[in-house]
């Protein structure tokens, strides 16, 4: 009877025990795959969205406009809603369905950041799902009452003051560069590329051509000397005789000394910096009711002067003072008017899950502090038996947006082309010889539309075709198998930039002209502001 009453208690107590214990961690397991799942829907979401807007301004002549710029945000933030809709399995199931659980989806440019999210619309004169203005990387210093100013900080070393400066009204823009650089050796500079046009027959052609950047456009010259640009027909555009003339004038100089004139600006408005605002510390910082900020900023700079620009803080070298400020202030500013979003966000969303800025960790900070990102937030979603919150952080320069330290490329006179730092590279530059540099997004394929053309001529391009599509390359290089293709040891940019041990002096000198002249030619909203102001 004991053994019976054994196997009773068992059947009754222990049994239901197990059972429970058993769908419990069955739940859990659930709950866990769920999870990576979502993590990966996540990614590839937030990837398609900056993939997308990549494509976009790539391919947009029209893409460093602020009207055009936030269509191409747009479109991307339309991509992360219709791959995670379908990775889902639901028919349909795009923004209205995910909306709920996205309080905010980040977009950092160049010289400013938007935020996708729910808010009040004055002119609709209602709550709705949008993207919030432009909001600059800027900081307010205040000291006595001869400094009261804003500088709006970018992507890379070029600022814009605005304000009170030693007891005058101030603005002025450019860009900061260090004075052991010496400029002298910063080399001509002529530019060509490949391009498709369509002829008068209707037929595709591919040619490399010389070019110009004047007026924030491209200036293509033909081999009997007329001028054209391409248009968005990707028909050859020719100048008129009075404009042919003025271009003529002009080839030369901004043929060979685009990154000279580049750095002679620069220097002229770093010694004005040097000169009025030396003294800038990081206590000087306030907010917007001149309360001091330095506490909040991720890092202690202490007595560091930000601008005082020398050897030592070269804003060129990622570990400089200003580019350390630099980012402490683009960190706060975003954290700042995320975190408020996703406030208003819970306040305005029925239900009793609470909305918030999660931690982000220090690596993806340092992503999101100098490069163009798309930052996607996903919290509140149910997954048996929790509720799933991450992010996830997207980076890339490799776009119209902006010029990264990292984002050219350097081409050898073998017609292969490397990152600064490559050691394959540093080590044949001296006896093969460098032909050009160029920014990174200039080795991406190109997709020309040939709708209304001769589409069945693809034989004559130096690319591929499908259908009524044409691509072809603006630099049609072979990619270095050791630092582009592969995986190896490379020196630092930093090191490219000092001409530390091991970097060829021609690398260097290739890698600062190249990188001047394609911050000089890029768009900013800033671009206005003279530094003779």
């Amino acid at each position: 009877m004991r053994l019976q009453h054994l196997a009773v208690i068992f059947v009754i107590i222990i049994l239901p025990i197990a059972l429970v214990l058993s769908t419990y961690i069955n739940n859990h397991i659930t709950t866990i795959e769920r999870q990576i799942q979502y993590d990966t829907k996540l990614a590839n979401s937030t990837y398609d969205a900056m993939k997308a807007f990549q494509i976009n301004t790539f391919n947009n002549r029209y893409s460093t406009l602020n009207n055009s710029k936030i269509r191409d945000i747009e479109a991307g933030i339309s991509t992360f809603y219709r791959t995670f809709g379908s990775s889902m399995g639901v028919a349909n199931y795009g923004a209205e369905g995910l909306q709920l659980y996205t309080p905010a989806i980040l977009c950092t440019l160049y010289d400013g950041y938007y935020i996708y999210t729910k808010y009040y619309d004055t002119e609709l004169e209602d709550y709705t799902y949008g993207l919030k203005p432009l909001i600059s990387y800027s900081c307010r210093y205040v000291s006595g009452s001869n400094y009261d100013f804003i500088v709006n900080y970018t992507l890379d070393n070029r600022i814009t003051v605005i304000g009170t400066v030693n007891g005058e009204s101030i603005t002025k823009s450019g860009s900061l560069i260090s004075e052991d650089l010496s400029y002298s050796i910063i080399g001509e500079d002529r530019l060509e590329e490949q391009l498709l046009t369509i002829n008068n027959d209707g037929r595709p052609e591919v040619k490399t051509y010389p070019y110009i950047i004047y007026g924030n456009e491209r200036i293509y010259r033909e081999d009997d000397g007329r001028y054209f640009r391409n248009g968005t027909d990707y028909r050859k555009n020719y100048i008129s005789e009075t404009s042919r003339n003025e271009i003529s004038g002009i080839w030369e100089e901004y043929a060979k000394h685009t990154a000279e004139k580049y750095y002679n600006e620069a220097k002229t408005f770093t010694d004005w910096v040097k000169t009025n605002l030396k003294d800038v510390t990081s206590d000087w910082a306030v907010d917007y009711s001149g309360i001091s900020i330095e506490d909040k900023l991720a890092t202690n700079l202490g007595t560091n002067k930000i601008f005082y620009i020398d050897a030592n803080n070269n804003p060129l070298e990622s570990s400089s003072t200003f580019n350390e400020h630099r980012m402490n202030v683009i960190r706060y500013s975003i954290e700042t008017n995320l975190a408020s979003a996703m406030a208003s966000y819970s306040e305005l969303t029925p239900g009793s899950f609470d909305y918030a800025l999660p931690k982000i960790s220090e690596e993806e900070w340092y992503k999101i502090e100098n490069n163009v990102c798309f930052v996607s937030f996903l919290q509140g979603m149910p997954i048996g038996s929790k509720m799933y919150s991450n992010y996830c952080v997207v980076p890339n320069n490799t776009n119209q947006e902006a010029v990264g330290a990292e984002s050219i490329y350097i081409i050898d006179n073998n017609n292969e082309y490397h990152k600064p730092g490559c050691k394959t590279l540093n080590e044949i530059a001296g006896s093969i010889g460098i032909k050009g540099a160029y920014a990174s997004n200039d080795f991406k394929r190109v997709s020309v539309s040939l709708t209304g053309s001769d589409a069945n001529a693809h034989t004559q391009l130096a690319g591929t075709a499908t259908g009524d599509n044409a691509y072809f390359y603006p630099q049609p290089y072979t990619a270095c198998y050791d630092c582009i293709v592969g995986i190896s040891e490379t020196y630092s940019i930093d090191d490219v930039v000092k001409g530390a041990s091991g970097v060829n002096a021609n690398v260097r000198k290739w890698y600062l002209t190249a990188l001047a002249r394609c911050r000089y030619n890029l768009y900013t909203v800033n671009g206005y502001f003279g530094v003779g102001d």
